[in-house]
């Protein structure tokens, strides 16, 4: 929960395009929830527009490289991803006034249950996969972002899962124009599992942010 005198500082780095009612709603959710994801009717919603890909839309079926140790070669994994490219830089419109091809990146999505049971396998202990799972629940593993279970009526469109930030792919956008991708939502037979709410976005930009942008590294980079 964030404190109060933290409220002003929060607003000033809220999305401009938001109305006054949004921005309202945004400091609402973040001063009760933050930093939690685990309501997902917090978390997810359906946007408008499903000719393109909104930054943090889960797609279904992304081409992911895996490492074979044993062989040492790439095998390639299609699995479920998230978009982390800025929604501006992969709109179709800057196409127009590019010089090379506009991809777009992608971090795997993982099941929570088959993780957990991959944890076992590997006899971890029960106290340190409880430790893990609370950890990731309250987002406080800085490569994990926890994402709920998202369902439509009875389907289970996702299930509760984790974003691994260090886990990615890139992929040029022409790729989501053909017939290998549609980009409606799951639940009217399409490929795009979710969008994130205001309030699931700040979170999934915030972690996003600490990912790759934490500078308390300790190292001395002047001669």
């Amino acid at each position: 929960m964030i404190v109060d005198e933290h409220i002003e500082i929060i607003r000033k780095y809220l999305p401009q395009y938001l109305s006054t009612q949004a921005q309202d709603k945004l400091i609402k959710d973040l001063s009760e929830n933050f930093p939690e994801s685990q309501d997902p009717f917090k978390i997810y919603r359906n946007l408008n527009e499903d000719n393109f890909i909104y930054q943090g839309d889960g797609i279904i079926d992304i081409p992911f490289a895996i490492f074979d140790s044993s062989s040492g070669e790439f095998e390639v994994a299609y699995q479920e991803g998230i978009s982390m490219s800025n929604t501006c830089d992969i709109l179709p419109d800057n196409e127009k006034t590019r010089l090379d091809i506009i991809n777009v990146q992608f971090a795997g999505l993982f099941p929570l249950k088959k993780y957990i049971s991959k944890l076992e396998e590997k006899n971890i202990g029960d106290d340190r996969i409880q430790s893990f799972i609370e950890s990731l629940k309250n987002n406080h593993i800085s490569n994990l972002f926890y994402l709920p279970e998202r369902k439509h009526n009875e389907k289970v469109i996702l299930p509760e899962s984790f974003i691994k930030f260090d886990f990615n792919v890139t992929l040029p956008t022409s790729i989501f124009k053909s017939e290998r991708y549609d980009l409606n939502y799951n639940e009217n037979n399409g490929d795009r599992l979710f969008s994130l709410s205001n309030y699931g976005f700040y979170l999934f930009l915030i972690k996003l942010s600490i990912h790759y942008s934490r500078i308390r590294e300790g190292v001395f980079r002047d001669n």
